[in-house]
């Protein structure tokens, strides 16, 4: 059998070409919005985050959207530290999207979470009665003449302190440095699969231009941000401006029961239940209902416009 050399001869770059037509990406697209729409539960699957302008894919999400397009997880841990001296963890790791049909790896997305990131970090210390030993104590209002008081109403024992009490003012209070790492090791360990997952899903399925990750997984133990300043609209006229700092006013001088009662129903639009309200609260550096709503009120608009706006 003969053998014949022949030159070889590169072929010429032709570029980039679409691998479906238009039409195809654009029947597809609606599809994705459809389902979304049609399937999906707003903050349940997705949900826009207060300070976003797109929403965020959550867990159940994914997991929906991964079993409408035939995909099963693959998840490896691909780094790992765990310091049980230092109270140190930390994990990274590579969910692989498999698709049912073909067997065929469609996207891989990473996720990586660690016991120092602020939520883990820190905790909020309440201090504690010494009586009861529950963390209800409160500060006493001055027309009852102040000092300290465990709160009956948050199951404490109704004990009350004077200014200056050392077993109440020693204590720490506020944002401390977590004592207890070691019982959040399985919490971040699943952090960093969801965070994985979430990522190979929005590559998986083209869905990064209706979602983002999942703005839950930021840090939210970082000491709290400024209020937020209220926005001026040049299109409005200066009478409205007029009108509207009137009714930022009404929000201070009414009744303590009609502005918990606004902020509850704020709080429900924004789908927070009473917990997240209160952290919300602390964060913000609001000290009540009164200097939180104008704020609350603002999110809701925000939250209108931007499910307006959404693209689906």
């Amino acid at each position: 059998m003969t053998q014949t050399l022949v030159p070889y001869e590169p072929q010429q770059d032709v570029g980039l070409t679409m691998a479906v037509t238009t039409e195809v990406a654009m029947a597809r697209l609606k599809e994705l919005q459809q389902f979304v729409k049609e399937v999906m539960v707003l903050d349940e699957d997705y949900g826009v985050i207060p300070g976003t302008n797109k929403p965020s894919l959550f867990k159940p999400g994914a997991e929906k959207l991964c079993e409408i397009y035939g995909l099963a997880p693959m998840v490896e841990v691909t780094q790992r530290v765990e310091d049980w001296d230092r109270g140190l963890f930390a994990y990274e790791v590579l969910t692989s999207l498999v698709s049912k049909r073909t067997g065929q790896v469609v996207a891989t997305g990473v996720g990586s979470c660690n016991s120092m990131e602020g939520r883990y970090r820190w905790r909020d210390s309440q201090r504690m009665c010494p009586k009861c030993k529950n963390e209800t104590i409160i500060k006493g209002r001055d027309e009852y003449g102040g000092g300290w008081l465990c709160f009956a109403k948050k199951g404490g024992c109704g004990a009350k302190f004077q200014d200056g009490d050392a077993s109440i003012e020693g204590q720490a209070a506020g944002r401390v440095e977590n004592d207890d790492p070691y019982t959040l090791v399985n919490t971040i360990l699943k952090m960093a699969k969801k965070r994985s997952h979430v990522d190979a899903t929005l590559s998986a399925t083209r869905s990064s231009a209706i979602f983002t990750q999942d703005m839950e997984d930021t840090d939210l133990g970082a000491p709290p941000a400024p209020k937020m300043a209220r926005r001026v609209d040049p299109a409005i006229p200066p009478n409205s401006r007029q009108s509207a700092s009137r009714q930022q006013a009404a929000d201070t001088s009414a009744p303590a029961e009609d502005k918990a009662t606004a902020v509850v129903a704020c709080a429900k639009e924004l789908g927070w239940d009473g917990d997240a309200t209160k952290f919300w609260m602390k964060k913000e550096g609001f000290a009540n209902a009164g200097e939180a709503l104008p704020t609350l009120r603002e999110l809701v608009k925000e939250r209108r416009d931007q499910d307006a706006q959404l693209p689906f």
